[in-house]
């Protein structure tokens, strides 16, 4: 749905040298229309039930370049500023796509909102593509400033090559703060102990946007060279084509920093994730309907202190018990669901959902075997929090792996001709692994530290083994003032050596003073702490 544009422009000459930013009432600004959120709704019901990805934003095209709209200043090092600003009024997000990006050496572009809460990494000639596009990710805002500082004596020359030409204004998900979005509460965080078990696979699953406007999950993927090939496995009808595949932003780690108890008000809730991590841009590689299934290869691997796997995958007939789906519900923080059952019906997997469930923005999500590799990819279904019903998933590893190399998936992931079966997960920074206490449970998981760190863990050092290592969370005591894990004597002792004063150990009701207050505490908690 493209919108007519309204448009308020400025063309302006050098002013002073400056370094400070301009204000915002003297920046070029570019308004798009305001949304209609009832149409919207509306339409999206419609798009819900007829199979379409999850959509969050409303694209508006447009045509402008550092040649024929903003402000360029005049900067003392020699430099030179262009400045834009693009807005509208009732949106919850903003993201840009630029149709021709071809940074000069010199230059930097910077993506922020006003109030500079949110500003995305510069983008330099290093961002560069074959493919001559630069998708930016969301800045969760109704505004966002565009700046680019380069050489005064490539003005000219930036002026050409870049050319902003989509403004996507978003009306769900990828919000703010509390009002970020959120997902069934019955969906389990990947930070609870349910997936401890699942640390190899998790940092493999990242949410992404297309167009700017359409959102959906996939993988990263192995294969039998184990070479590190950025392939990232999807589903067909997500829409990404040999047209569309360089405005893919794929978002890795988004997930909760801690297990909010499935079921619970929290669990329903906007949860704490990161969206500062991201890689734009792809090369379509194979898709094919008929198992719903697009493997697509990133313009740039994920960096590599991000801790982000490639799955392993298995073309067996059978998933060889219930496994596991991973994946991000409305764009929410990454979630794991178990299934009660999964059996082979046709093209697809036929999933019945034990734990969690999936929803709109699931789609292309992995659905993994007992053994932990992944055998299909989300398409369909109507499972929810609340209801009993299935969900179907592609047989792409096993029903499309042979054929031509741009509908199957042997060329791709068989670049060795081995024939094999099965290859399981690839985990490049798993050299040196120690202890990862993770989650509030008390669990401990042997891995890396980049994977450890990924999934806000604890690190107890490379060598270190949960056999040594105590992950139990310790007991809430406050009464233990001198912190032995029992409230005795000793610790009466202590307060009445504070007494009258602002001691925080001795203050147990942190009120300001140790008083009587805080012995009947001490004296109402005797004995071992719990």
């Amino acid at each position: 749905m493209i919108h007519a544009i309204f448009v308020t422009t400025l063309l302006a000459s050098s002013p002073a040298i400056s370094q400070e930013r301009l204000p915002v009432e003297v920046i070029p600004t570019y308004t798009v229309p305001t949304l209609d959120y009832v149409s919207l709704e509306d339409e999206d019901r419609n798009r819900e039930l007829v199979g379409l990805p999850l959509r969050f934003a409303v694209p508006n095209d447009v045509s402008v370049s550092p040649a024929t709209h903003g402000i360029w200043e005049q900067l003392e090092n020699g430099k030179v500023r262009w400045t834009y600003r693009v807005t509208c009024d009732n949106a919850v997000s903003m993201n840009l796509g630029f149709g021709t990006y071809n940074m000069p050496s010199s230059g930097s572009m910077t993506v922020m909102d006003l109030s500079i809460d949110c500003q995305i990494r510069s983008f330099t000639a290093e961002d560069n593509k074959d493919h001559g596009e630069l998708w930016t990710p969301i800045i969760p805002s109704n505004e966002a400033v565009i700046e680019i500082v380069i050489d005064a004596s490539e003005k000219e020359l930036v002026s050409r090559t870049i050319e902003l030409t989509s403004i996507n204004a978003g009306y769900q998900g990828f919000k703010s703060g509390d009002d970020r979005g959120s997902s069934g509460a019955c969906n389990i965080d990947v930070l609870c102990e349910h997936g401890d078990n699942w640390w190899n696979e998790i940092p493999s699953v990242g949410v992404y946007t297309l167009g700017g406007w359409w959102t959906c999950t996939g993988a990263m993927i192995n294969n039998t060279a184990e070479d590190q090939t950025p392939y990232f496995l999807t589903a067909n009808h997500c829409g990404v084509t040999s047209s569309s595949d360089s405005s893919i932003v794929v978002y890795w780690n988004h997930q909760n920093s801690y297990c909010r108890t499935p079921g619970s008000g929290s669990s329903g809730s906007s949860g704490n994730g990161s969206f500062s991590q991201f890689t734009s841009g792809s090369t379509m590689r194979a898709t094919r309907s008929y198992t719903d299934f697009t493997l697509t290869e990133l313009s740039s691997a994920p960096n590599s202190t991000w801790g982000i796997t490639w799955s392993g995958w298995s073309r067996s007939s059978s998933t060889n018990g219930t496994g596991a789906g991973i994946h991000h519900p409305s764009t929410a923080e990454k979630r794991i669901s178990f299934p009660d059952y999964s059996t082979a019906s046709g093209e697809y997997w036929n999933v019945n959902w034990a734990e969690g469930t999936t929803e709109p923005g699931s789609s292309g999500s992995p659905l993994y075997n007992s053994a932990h590799q992944i055998v299909g990819q989300l398409c369909c279904g109507s499972a929810a929090c609340g209801n009993d019903s299935n969900d179907y998933y592609g047989r792409s590893i096993g029903l499309s792996w042979s054929g031509s190399s741009s509908s199957s998936l042997s060329a791709w992931l068989d670049p060795t001709g081995s024939g094999v079966q099965t290859l399981d997960t690839l985990n490049p920074s798993a050299a040196p692994t120690g202890a990862c206490c993770v989650g509030t449970s008390g669990a401990c998981l042997d891995i890396t530290e980049a994977l450890c760190i990924a999934g806000n863990g604890t690190f107890h050092g490379e060598g270190s083994d949960c056999g040594s290592v105590n992950c139990s969370p310790e007991p809430d005591c406050p009464a233990d003032i001198n912190s032995d894990g029992v409230v005795d004597v000793s610790d009466v002792l202590t307060l009445i050596s504070a007494w009258g004063s602002s001691d925080a150990d001795a203050d147990v009701d942190d009120d300001g003073t140790v008083d009587v207050a805080d012995l009947l505490i001490v004296i109402d908690a005797w004995g071992a702490c719990e």
